[in-house]
């Protein structure tokens, strides 16, 4: 597999270049005109040395990052450094494996010009050429890969690295002095605040000067898009260019996510990373006056949620019932203990309240957070109570993003209880990388929390498993 270096592009659409990993037959990748001109630049034909050995490409979701790395991985396997290492790198396993790897294999098993067996074999993490080359995906693991001599390494969004762990792993991977071509590809949109490494990676090309041959390109803000400072080049766009960035697709998200989410993610700006929740006109919207709260004897079904305290914020206990027919959750209780100088007892308030609604209702199972909890779980669960502890974690970012999608789509109706809309309205949402997180806007946000674990435990619990599955992770249901 030995031949002249084409240029990425001249090979890209080729017969034997990049094939689309998610198409049944094989289809060659499409370059915008925007994309020609910087990979024109960047990765040129002929023997000299590429221009850059740091290329960072961040722009809006959904702009094929993904694609483009695996075909990097690609172009450089066959023609720039043949017989070098190659890794596949993002914040996780999965991660690195389950996005540029697996378009790379894709678009190999596509390709009629090179066979599986004769030009190429791949594992569940390794791609080996016939020439040599291996592609790796790796964990994210700095003492497992450190020292490595790679030719070529991507990582995929990167602005995910804001853990000292993740850094130092993504530092480890830098270009490789001794080789002629020895190149690091990063992607992504923009971080939060927490993103210090990703901003100054971007921050440092900034500071350079605009690339004089791609200085007809604008970012969307009238500044150019392309930059460089010495071996670092930066394209760093806020305008959603691909055919399927259609106007009425971006209004959509607009209307459906927070507005610096949609920022952060559509625009690629960097946002400070909290939100309102739930404005007051869209809470007071889904109010429904023909629900009735809980009573004694009620037929219905109800998972509860609690956040227990007992000295500074206040106790709720908030319950959610689930409308089949409707595919809502209905929120169909709520209580709220506030101190008042003395610490609350909660044997005497949420104790008291669960055996009470144990004898009187169909409690279908109570969510809480076991830190607080502990005795009276116990004591609880002796009396009948189904108990199921929540952990604070990843299970409230799962909760957390799952009552800030249902609020966003409507799919959630209340009673009009005075003290769940004052925590409703008081409650904040902070954005991380897996997810939303609740916290405090300008008052207790409890029985926000409270609701949005028995929000979730009554889709779990008392909807369909279609219904579960959908919200297994509904904020970042796919990331590109």
């Amino acid at each position: 597999m030995s031949h002249p270096r084409p240029s990425f592009l001249q090979w890209a659409e080729s017969r034997g270049g990049m094939y689309l990993p998610d198409k049944r037959l094989p289809t060659l990748a499409t370059w915008s005109p925007y994309q020609r001109a910087i990979l024109d630049h960047l990765f040129p034909s002929g023997d000299a040395p590429l221009p850059y050995s740091r290329v960072v490409w961040s722009c809006p979701k959904k702009s094929a990052k993904s694609t483009l790395a695996a075909a990097l991985h690609l172009w450089f396997a066959l023609f720039v450094e043949a017989g070098g290492e190659q890794y596949v790198l993002a914040n996780d396993l999965d991660g690195s494996r389950n996005r540029v790897f697996r378009y790379a294999v894709r678009a190999l098993e596509h390709n009629p010009l090179l066979q599986r067996g004769r030009d190429w074999r791949a594992t569940q993490n390794a791609i080996r050429l016939a020439n040599g080359t291996l592609i790796r995906a790796i964990p994210n693991d700095v003492r497992g890969e450190a020292g490595g001599n790679q030719t070529f390494a991507s990582f995929d969004e990167a602005w995910g690295a804001i853990h000292e762990r993740s850094v130092r792993f993504a530092t480890e991977f830098s270009p490789v002095p001794t080789r002629t071509n020895s190149l690091i590809f990063y992607t992504g949109y923009q971080g939060w605040q927490a993103s210090s490494w990703w901003h100054s990676l971007i921050d440092d090309g900034l500071r350079g000067a605009p690339v004089p041959a791609l200085a007809h390109l604008e970012n969307g803000d009238g500044a150019p898009a392309c930059w460089q400072n010495g071996s670092l080049f930066v394209y760093y766009d806020h305008v959603p260019r691909m055919a399927w960035h259609t106007a009425d697709y971006l209004a959509e998200q607009r209307r459906l996510l927070p507005e610096s989410e949609y920022l952060r993610v559509w625009e690629n700006r960097r946002v400070q990373g909290v939100d309102a929740l739930c404005a007051p006109e869209a809470w007071d919207a889904l109010y429904d006056p023909d629900l009735l709260p809980l009573r004694a004897d009620d037929p219905r079904s109800v998972v509860f949620g609690v956040d227990a305290a007992t000295h500074a914020d206040s106790t709720a206990l908030v319950g959610c019932a689930w409308n089949a027919e409707r595919e809502q959750v209905e929120v169909v209780y709520c209580r709220v203990w506030t101190p008042h100088g003395q610490p609350l007892n909660l044997t005497e308030t949420i104790g008291a309240a669960l055996a009470e609604l144990a004898q009187t209702c169909r409690i279908a199972a109570v969510y809480y957070d076991p830190y607080q909890m502990i005795a009276i779980a116990e004591q609880a669960a002796r009396q009948g109570v189904p108990m199921v502890a929540f952990g604070q974690g990843s299970a409230r970012v799962q909760s957390d993003s799952h009552l800030r999608a249902i609020l966003n789509a409507g799919r959630l109706r209340h009673t009009g209880a005075v003290a769940l809309r004052d925590h409703i309205l008081n409650a904040a949402l902070k954005h991380a990388e897996r997810g939303v997180r609740l916290v405090k806007g300008s008052g207790r946000i409890d029985a926000a929390v409270a609701l949005s674990m028995a929000a979730l435990g009554a889709v779990q619990r008392l909807g369909s498993p279609a219904h579960a599955q959908m919200l297994s992770n509904p904020f970042y249901k796919e990331r590109s």
